[in-house]
């Protein structure tokens, strides 16, 4: 009954705030007939603020699908291919600072992906930043935080006009924030990425897809509005994903971008971000020590930094070798153990990191970590892909120990039948449900956004899991990604894996 009762609430918060407007009443402004991108207005590039670059006509023609460039070489652990390095010392500053809003239980690392694609080609990273926000209650378009963030990267950087975005729900507070003359004024462009705002006359690319959440896309209303609709990007990857980067690029540029891919940057890059708490982000103080990963599972060895989060949960930056497998290990402000967190390895700059600790909110405590199953003799592990969600239909693959671990039931067409699934899974948590020491998968339970299976990851001995991942047609250029990580047992910590 009370885990019925939790996911009831959830549900109705994610009902509520997910898309659109104030006013939305479940249902979504969709355009008429099923082109794959429907043009309703053409509004014109004249930038303002003080960037020297002037952006060449869009293109007109339209496609059912837009390209994603062929792999580059393997990835291997410790070895990335660099056949390209494009330096963060060489972006190009006429480009205006962008801001990004998260939608619910999101974070400023939603935009992680394609801030590193916009860093690929010419784009600086220190420029594109994300406000956090308490998705289930917060109102940051009318309570004066949008607009500070924004003064403040305008009075940084010297322009007088951003490019800002917002997800899901944060398409709401944008379009609270554009309702007003004043700050409507300070936005060249406005990114809506799955909602249903009013934006007025505000310069406006709507970005959604048909595996939108209900299986339907969902965008901005205005005088001023492009709409693009997907083919297969769920609701978190229209936010996330290449396909999403490709548009905004084209629409922001009028032009194509020369790399669809992540490129590599420097041979140390910088990595900055929030240590906060999941869905609430709440900002968490205490330290975080930086290991580099070497040949021993659980080794002990001094850490590389000791960062130590300010009063907003800010961190760092620090630099970190570009091919590198690195553990990030999170205490709290009483120095009791949170977890460990890991990423594939960085190609290139990240200041959109996010380290996620259990929220203190217990409604949201008890629809997410603390339904892990823990214990001594068994790892806990949850994954996330800062590129979309993880969609068995769509092709992808998840490998533990060389074990396919998402099904249709946990992660493809019967998972996003269930309750607040039908977005994709975004948090895809794997424990010993059963604590019978072997793995038996399935939907053990689920929250919006967030799928459980049973996956046994022993946890006895030291050892390293070996993980393994295909994104699938969301983007076909991931294919057999590795990582590894140690076994920490589950009654010591919980660990997060972010697959980049």
């Amino acid at each position: 009954m009370k885990k019925r009762l939790v996911l009831s609430l959830l549900l109705l918060l994610l009902t509520l705030s997910a898309c659109g407007d104030d006013n939305d009443n479940g249902s979504p402004n969709t355009p008429t007939g099923t082109p794959t991108i429907l043009v309703t207005a053409t509004p014109t590039l004249a930038p303002t603020g003080t960037p020297t670059a002037t952006p060449t006509a869009r293109p007109t023609d339209t496609q059912t699908q837009v390209p994603i460039d062929t792999p580059a070489p393997t990835e291997t652990p410790g070895n990335v291919e660099c056949p390209v390095v494009v330096a963060d010392a060489d972006c190009d500053r006429s480009q205006r600072p962008f801001v990004f809003v998260h939608g619910t239980f999101g974070s400023g690392d939603n935009f992680a992906h394609v801030a590193r694609l916009l860093g690929s080609n010419g784009f600086c990273q220190d420029r594109i930043i994300a406000i956090d926000y308490n998705s289930l209650g917060d109102m940051p378009g009318t309570n004066g935080q949008l607009d500070a963030a924004i003064d403040a990267v305008l009075a940084a950087t010297g322009f007088t006009q951003v490019d800002l975005a917002g997800h899901s729900q944060g398409t709401a507070h944008c379009g609270a924030y554009l309702s007003d003359p004043a700050h409507a004024a300070k936005v060249a462009h406005y990114i809506n990425f799955s909602g249903s705002p009013d934006v007025g006359d505000v310069e406006t690319l709507s970005v959604s897809s048909q595996h939108d959440l209900r299986g339907m896309p969902h965008h901005a209303t205005g005088t001023n509005v492009t709409e693009v609709t997907l083919t297969d990007e769920d609701h978190f990857a229209v936010a996330a994903s290449t396909r999403s980067f490709v548009e905004l690029y084209r629409y922001l540029r009028g032009e194509d971008p020369q790399y669809t891919e992540v490129q590599c940057g420097a041979e140390m890059v910088t990595v900055e971000g929030v240590a906060e708490s999941f869905a609430d982000n709440v900002p968490q103080t205490g330290t975080i020590e930086v290991r580099e990963i070497g040949d021993t599972p659980r080794a002990a060895a001094a850490p590389l930094y000791t960062l130590a989060p300010d009063a907003d949960g800010h961190f760092g930056s620090v630099q970190l070798k570009r091919d590198a497998f690195y553990e990030f290990k999170g205490f709290d402000a009483q120095g009791v153990l949170i977890g460990y967190q890991y990423f594939t390895p960085f190609k290139r700059s990240n200041r959109l990191v996010r380290m996620l600790s259990p929220s203190p909110n217990a409604v949201i405590a008890a629809a997410s970590t603390d339904l892990v199953v823990r214990g001594p003799g068994h790892a806990a592990l949850i994954v996330r892909w800062d590129g979309g969600g993880l969609r068995e239909d769509l092709g992808a693959s998840l490998k533990i120990d060389g074990m396919e671990v998402l099904t249709s039931e946990n992660a493809g067409e019967e998972a996003l039948a269930q309750p607040g699934l039908d977005g994709g899974v975004v948090g895809f948590f794997m424990y010993d449900a059963n604590t019978n020491g072997q793995t038996d998968l399935g939907l053990v339970t689920s929250a919006p956004f967030l799928a459980f299976t049973d996956v046994f990851m022993d946890a006895t001995e030291p050892r390293f899991i070996d993980v393994s991942f295909t994104a699938g047609s969301e983007d076909e250029s991931i294919v057999d990604r590795k990582l590894r990580i140690p076994n920490w047992p589950s009654d010591d910590a919980l660990l997060l894996m972010v697959l980049q």
